[in-house]
């Protein structure tokens, strides 16, 4: 199977969420990802991200990943692990495989050419704040959780 191309088209801000909408390049039916705003805090905390772009790449490759595993994928989500280290290998690995192997997602408007310059992920680079105590918090509270479920 030839691995398939997914565009970003636009990324839309609502009060509580942010909607991404992809587009295939060839075969497919578009649709949109929904995620709440804190959604990057949460995945940097949970696989050990240190920037807002990995956490962008991880949340933009999710659906796929869904749709990778629903297809008959092994190995793909959870990525859950007892440290942020293996939890951040995992989803590194998943998301790699993931393009060399299932589909890859790309960033451009729906009508590149009028609008080569513009990128539609800008738009959660100038507007997402990620609070670096806020990601500890829930990385201590993720620690806590995991330590409590292995021991009893």
């Amino acid at each position: 199977m030839a691995v398939a191309q997914w565009r970003i088209t636009s990324v839309t801000e609502e009060p509580e969420t942010w909607l991404i909408h992809y587009e295939p390049v060839g075969d497919g039916q578009p649709f949109a990802a929904s995620w709440p705003k804190d959604a990057f805090e949460i995945r940097m905390a949970e696989h050990g991200l240190d920037s807002l772009d990995e956490a962008i790449e991880v949340l933009l490759y999710t659906p796929l990943l869904h749709l990778m595993r629903a297809d008959g994928h092994d190995g793909v989500l959870p990525v859950l692990a007892d440290d942020v280290a293996t939890a951040r290998a995992r989803i590194r690995d998943q998301v790699e495989g993931c393009k060399k192997r299932y589909a890859e997602v790309v960033a451009a408007p729906a009508n590149g050419l009028a609008r080569a310059a513009a990128d539609p992920l800008q738009v959660l680079r100038e507007r997402v704040r990620v609070d670096p105590v806020r990601v500890a918090t829930i990385r201590l509270q993720r620690d806590s959780l995991l330590a409590g479920g292995a021991g009893g």
